[in-house]
């Protein structure tokens, strides 16, 4: 994949990692749904099936990048493909939880913890 700007995205088989780094409230707009739709498009071959979402490197995010993760975790699930959060700070845990995401897409601790919880889907 090309080199974006907001987010890092790395593969382990046919799990796609994506890294969002940055402040999540400071990204412009257009680079923002750009990147989110190149993620989208690239989630939809079929050798890219599951996503995590690995929070770590954000410190925070607004109603805006909510609104792209959840676009590309949509996708994910219109596939078949499971997808995950992993790694967000107390702060956007408690954002995501109120906004009943937790309900869609679970929250693991730890990168490890959300790559483990896909492989055993493929597992089973």
């Amino acid at each position: 994949m090309r080199h974006l700007k907001i987010f890092d995205t790395e593969k382990k088989g046919d799990i796609l990692i994506v890294t969002p780094h940055g402040e999540g409230s400071a990204f412009r707009y257009q680079d923002l749904h750009m990147e989110s739709n190149a993620i989208r498009q690239y989630m939809m071959k079929p050798e890219n099936r599951h996503l995590v979402m690995d929070l770590g490197e954000l410190t925070y995010f607004g109603s805006e990048f909510i609104g792209a993760l959840v676009s590309i975790m949509r996708e994910t699930r219109s596939r078949r493909g499971k997808a995950c959060f992993c790694n967000a700070n107390e702060q956007m845990h408690q954002v995501l939880r109120n906004m009943s995401l937790f309900k869609l897409w679970p929250h693991y601790d730890s990168q490890a913890e959300a790559l483990a919880s896909l492989e055993s889907v493929e597992n089973s």
